[in-house]
C-alpha cells in the first residue's frame, strides 16, 4: 500500500486524478508504477485520534424507572435569586 505526499490533481497516461495527502493506493496501480515521486509507503497521522482523557460519560436527563431523586424547594413567599427584606 502507498500513501499519497502531495494534494491536487495529476494528469497522468491514465487520464487525470484528484489526489489528497494521505489518500491510499495499491502498490501495484499503474500510477504508482509512472509517478512514485508521489508517494510513499510511511503510513499518515489519523484524521481522529484517542481523546487524552477518558470521557466522562453523557449524563441522563431522565429519570429511570425506579429511580428517585432529591428536588430542591424554595421557603413560601420568596422568589428565586431574591430575599425576605
Amino acid at each position: 500500500m502507498k500513501y499519497s505526499k502531495c494534494s491536487g490533481a495529476v494528469r497522468w497516461s491514465g487520464g487525470l486524478q484528484v489526489l489528497k495527502p494521505g489518500q491510499s493506493i495499491a502498490d501495484d496501480h499503474p500510477l504508482v508504477a509512472e509517478r512514485p515521486d508521489l508517494f510513499t509507503d510511511a503510513e499518515p497521522e489519523p484524521d481522529i485520534k484517542m481523546p487524552a482523557v477518558p470521557s466522562r460519560g453523557v449524563e441522563q436527563a431522565t429519570r429511570a424507572p425506579g429511580e428517585t431523586r432529591g428536588t430542591r424547594t424554595t421557603r413560601k413567599g420568596t422568589a428565586k435569586g431574591r430575599s425576605d427584606e
